[in-house]
């Protein structure tokens, strides 16, 4: 009975200690036809073009306004390049 506990506990704690799985935004899509049916996922977050942090620091320090997600976070793209 103490070893039933004991596994138990151990089996308790250990879901406690396992990470939480990382959050993914992929966007899939299918389209498909009378002789042609096309589909996949695509992760567009993959494809941002992100500043380095001095040149984010230069940027703001120059008054430079910053692009937002979609979420609300601010953030700087390689100079010259769009948000």
């Amino acid at each position: 009975m103490f070893k039933v506990i004991l596994v138990g506990a151990l089996l308790a704690f250990a879901a406690v200690l396992s990470p939480a799985p990382a959050a993914q935004a992929d966007v899939c899509g299918d389209v498909g036809g009378r002789h042609v049916s096309v589909g996949g996922c695509t992760d567009p977050a993959a494809r941002v073009a992100v500043a380095a942090d001095d040149e984010a620091a230069a940027q703001a320090a120059a008054g430079q306004p910053p692009c937002y997600t979609v979420e609300g976070v601010p953030y700087y793209t390689p100079d010259g390049d769009p948000c």
